[in-house]
């Protein structure tokens, strides 16, 4: 039966492994470290977990203190004055700016860890420039298809009133008076009764209808506007299907990996049916050192018997 020692350091010893194991997958710190003292690594590799610690916290902290930014923005117009044309002086544009290189470093590292090229960080870039084309097409298209004529009027009106103004800042101070004194409400249930008349039934119609007289042409105009409509969130579930893909084990063209490949040893022996029985015989330092002393008595009795001719003990 094991002694008092051994039970001692067996039943520490599970208790050891797992705060070992948790030490080693969630490293918060060092994640951290290696996204600010990395800034300018784009040939190396960041496994899931740096990532994922480091970029959900960036982009919370932006949208955290972008209302305020764009609160105080919005004061400096309505009281027809300059705003602070320093882009670090607002939190967010400020952070965002700062942390945009860090960003797109541990972007391409994490990429190259999940085995693909670091071109695929232009996603977010795609995703952005095609959501700014839709959102253009999409407010000048439902002011204008609004029956009541409150749309095109309030389009009219803004541009009539940027045109008037003498300078830039001075349309803006006029655009913001004019904002300002609107009924928004109304605005607003304007253009949800106008999006839910829509018929998205009438861009197949329309695309039959080029279809008939040319069929080459309206396969393009139907490319061209599901990559309009779709591209922004085609981009987006392609960046995060990449940024959740796993570590490639072992070495690539971008260095070893971050993540140790999975031997036999490194998952404890699997595949040996007696592997769990392994701590029966595992001895104390003290029991390894006297069964090392035993062995070297022992080789000495054996030479000094056999070869030197003495007598045994």
């Amino acid at each position: 039966m094991p002694g008092p020692q051994f039970r001692r350091s067996f039943l520490r010893n599970p208790r050891e492994i797992k705060i070992q194991q948790v030490s080693n997958d969630f490293r918060i710190i060092p994640a951290f470290e290696s996204f600010a003292f990395k800034f300018l690594d784009f040939d190396g590799r960041t496994t899931r977990l740096e990532y994922w610690c480091v970029i959900p916290l960036v982009w919370l902290f932006i949208f955290l203190m972008l209302p305020g930014d764009a609160s105080e923005v919005w004061g400096h117009l309505l009281r027809r004055e300059v705003p602070p044309l320093n882009p670090f002086h607002y939190g967010s544009l400020g952070l965002f700016l700062f942390t945009f290189i860090p960003r797109l470093s541990l972007t391409v590292r994490r990429l190259h860890d999940a085995g693909r090229s670091g071109r695929w960080a232009k996603l977010p870039f795609t995703a952005v420039s095609l959501g700014l084309v839709l959102s253009v097409g999409l407010l000048t298209a439902i002011p204008m298809s609004d029956p009541s004529g409150l749309g095109p009027g309030l389009m009219v009106a803004g541009a009539v009133t940027a045109s008037l103004s003498g300078s830039f800042w001075e349309a803006l101070f006029n655009l913001a008076a004019i904002a300002n004194a609107l009924d928004w409400d109304a605005i607003l249930a304007m253009l949800l009764g106008v999006a839910a008349q829509a018929d998205p039934g009438g861009v197949l119609d329309q695309t039959g209808a080029i279809a008939a007289h040319d069929p080459v042409l309206a396969f393009q105009y139907l490319f061209h506007f599901t990559l309009i409509a779709l591209g922004p969130f085609i981009a987006l579930l392609l960046h995060l299907y990449f940024m959740l893909l796993p570590s490639e084990r072992g070495g690539n063209t971008h260095g070893t990996s971050p993540v140790p490949p999975r031997t036999r040893e490194a998952r404890g022996g699997e595949g040996n049916a007696y592997a769990g029985y392994a701590y029966l015989a595992k001895r104390t330092e003290e029991e390894e050192r006297k069964l090392q002393a035993a062995r070297k008595a022992q080789v000495r009795e054996l030479y000094q018997r056999r070869v030197l001719g003495k007598p045994g003990s």
